[in-house]
């Protein structure tokens, strides 16, 4: 449970914290939200992200709808995506409803995610391998498939070999 210091530090941290983006945060944060799109989540999710990412601080629901000119409820849908992603953390306040909110630099729930949608694409792949007439076509499909279940087989592994790395 955090103290009811740090509580006010993040509470003063938030409020100080007001800055306008510059140009090139604003263009990070909007190539990110497009190129997040491509990873599945939804444009302002990633642009939600990328903010957080910047941010000195937690941020309140509040400050990102203002800052990303986004109304309330797409910050909250955006904030509660990347959480359940592990991309971002909700730190409450006790006795209140209030949430900040801290962005997670978090590979590895990302490749989680999309290990789903590469599961899926894997089993388009041995699909189409199985149908392919004998020849080029199949083989290319065969080599793509093993190729991409290796992938995924091993992506844990490289991760907790990564945070081995991280720690020593």
């Amino acid at each position: 449970m955090p103290s009811i210091r740090w509580r006010y530090d993040l509470y003063v941290l938030e409020k100080l914290n007001v800055q306008k983006m510059t140009d090139e945060q604003h263009r990070f944060v909007e190539d990110m939200g497009q190129h997040m799109v491509g990873w599945g989540l939804a444009r302002n999710t990633g642009r939600i992200w990328a903010y957080l990412l910047l941010r000195q601080a937690p941020s309140s629901l509040d400050r990102i709808a203002a800052d990303l000119e986004v109304g309330k409820s797409s910050a909250s849908v955006g904030t509660r995506q990347l959480v359940a992603l592990g991309l971002a953390r909700a730190i409450g306040e006790r006795g209140s409803r209030r949430l900040l909110y801290d962005g997670l630099y978090s590979l590895e729930a990302i490749f989680a995610a999309r290990n789903a949608q590469a599961r899926d694409l894997l089993a388009r792949f041995r699909q189409g391998a199985r149908v392919a007439p004998h020849g080029p076509g199949r083989d290319r499909l065969e080599e793509i498939s093993d190729m991409l279940q290796e992938f995924i087989e091993h992506a844990p592994e490289v991760f907790q070999r990564l945070r081995e790395r991280r720690r020593s």
